[in-house]
């Protein structure tokens, strides 16, 4: 008897230090209070398009992206490629249009954690010609983020791609998001307690999920879909109105300083 006894406080000790990982989905940000312990070192990461913000026109979202990629794919380009000739359009729309939260009362959600003493960041594919854009767009609908033990606010990472952390934001740009994230970890030897991450891809949960296994920390992840419904609606030609209609409206507000 006291053989099986010893044998149970083993699998007990066994169990309890193995990292705890879950992925989930849900339509609601506010999914993530059922998952903070407060005992704990909680961060919280948000994915920023189609998690907690999107234009609120067809043009600019994350949707019309692919789909421009898709187009320049279909021409006979690589990804990457096809990736980097519709950056230049993504910037120019960044910076000529504003951003709204995926939820009505996301900025107070993300407020409620800082108040509670909750390290929040985000974790975005954003890079870093728009960095100030995006810092501003956010700043603009009162949504800010807090990490408290993390001692600068500017930082290059050394990826294969240009990566860059300023203001609670990890801009990964083409980079993998768990390996940044990974990079950032090991940079600021930061070593959170629990992490809830939160992305309407599935993809980049399980990238972080990964990344978080190497570092046996216990890994929530959320599968936003509030944004789904908006995806599969994409309207394509809307989008190319849109996009005509915003470069006439710059041309006539152009003025030649010559």
């Amino acid at each position: 008897m006291k053989i099986k006894y010893n044998y149970l406080i083993l699998l007990i000790f066994f169990y309890s230090n193995i990292a705890y990982a879950l992925i989930t989905e849900s339509n609601h940000l506010t999914k993530i209070l059922d998952y903070i312990n407060p005992t704990q070192k909680t961060l919280v990461i948000f994915d920023i398009d189609n998690t907690i913000v999107h234009p609120p026109t067809e043009l600019g979202s994350d949707e019309w992206f692919y789909y421009k990629v898709n187009q320049k794919k279909a021409e006979g380009f690589d990804e990457l490629t096809s990736i980097y000739y519709i950056l230049p359009m993504l910037f120019y729309v960044q910076f000529n249009i504003p951003l709204e939260p995926t939820e009505e009362n996301i900025p107070e959600l993300i407020q409620f954690l800082i108040d509670n003493n909750i390290a929040v960041m985000a974790l975005s594919t954003r890079s870093l010609p728009i960095v100030e854009c995006t810092l501003e767009q956010l700043h603009n609908i009162d949504i800010s983020f807090s990490m408290p033990h993390i001692p600068t606010n500017d930082l290059v990472l050394p990826m294969h791609h240009p990566c860059f952390y300023k203001n609670g934001i990890l801009f990964s740009g083409n980079n993998d998001k768990g390996q940044a994230l990974n990079c950032f970890f090991d940079m600021m030897n930061y070593h959170p307690e629990n992490v809830i991450f939160i992305d309407d891809k599935m993809k980049y949960l399980l990238s972080v999920e990964q990344t978080l296994e190497q570092h046996t920390i216990p890994f929530t992840g959320i599968r936003y879909s509030g944004c789904d419904e908006r995806v599969k609606n994409f309207d394509p030609a809307k989008s190319e109105e849109q996009w005509h209609a915003l470069k006439q409206q710059k041309s006539k507000n152009y003025i030649n300083p010559f």
